[in-house]
C-alpha cells in the first residue's frame, strides 16, 4: 500500500509539473514553446502588417489609411488574446512585454502612420517644410520608442527561455521581416 501511495504521489506530481494552462482567451498552453509561440505569431503577424503598409502606402494612400484602420483592429484584437494569456508558471513578463509592444504598434497605426498619411495627402506641392520636419520627428519617435520596446521584449524573452529550460532559435519569417523593415526605413 505503501509503494501505492508513492508511486500516486509521484505520477501525480509529474502531471503537475507537465499540466497545461489555459487563458481566459480560450487557449491552452501544453508547454513553454506553445506558450511563447502564440506571443510570437502573432508579432509576425503584426510585423507583416507594418510591412503591408509601408508597401501600400507608397503605391496608394487610400489603401493605406484603410490598412491602418484594418491593422488597428487586428492589433486590438492581438492585445486581448495576450492579455487573456495566464502567467506560465506565475510569469508575465513576456505577456506584460508583449502587450506592450503590442500597445505601441496599435498607437502607431492609428496615430503616427496616420499623422503621415495626412501629411502625404496634401500632395507634394502642398507639402510644407513644417510637414516634413514632423513627419521626420515623428519616424525618429517611433525608432527609438521601437528600439528600447524591442529591447525588453527580447530580454524578457531570453529570461522566459532560461527559466523554462528553451533554446530560442532565429524565425526565419521575422528575420528577413526585419531586414525588409531595414530596407524600406532607409529609403
Amino acid at each position: 500500500m505503501r509503494y501505492l501511495f508513492l508511486s500516486v504521489v509521484f505520477v501525480v506530481g509529474l502531471m503537475a509539473c507537465k499540466q497545461s494552462v489555459k487563458g481566459t482567451n480560450g487557449v491552452t498552453y501544453k508547454s513553454a514553446t506553445d506558450y511563447n509561440d502564440y506571443i510570437i505569431n502573432r508579432q509576425t503577424t503584426l510585423m507583416k502588417r507594418v510591412v503591408d503598409f509601408g508597401k501600400v502606402a507608397d503605391v496608394n494612400l487610400d489603401s493605406a489609411q484603410a490598412l491602418l484602420t484594418k491593422s488597428v483592429r487586428e492589433v486590438e484584437t492581438m492585445i486581448g488574446e495576450i492579455k487573456g494569456m495566464p502567467p506560465y508558471k506565475g510569469d508575465s513578463l513576456l505577456r506584460d512585454a508583449a502587450i506592450a509592444s503590442f500597445s505601441f504598434y496599435k498607437r502607431v497605426f492609428e496615430k503616427d502612420y496616420a499623422e503621415i498619411l495626412d501629411i502625404r495627402k496634401k500632395g507634394q506641392e502642398n507639402i510644407t517644410e513644417e510637414d516634413i520636419a514632423r513627419a521626420n520627428t515623428i519616424v525618429e519617435n517611433i525608432s527609438k520608442e521601437e528600439e528600447g520596446l524591442d529591447k525588453s521584449f527580447q530580454s524578457a524573452q531570453r529570461e522566459y527561455a532560461s527559466k523554462n529550460s528553451m533554446k530560442l532559435k532565429d524565425n526565419k519569417v521575422q528575420k528577413d521581416l526585419e531586414k525588409e523593415l531595414d530596407k524600406m526605413n532607409k529609403e
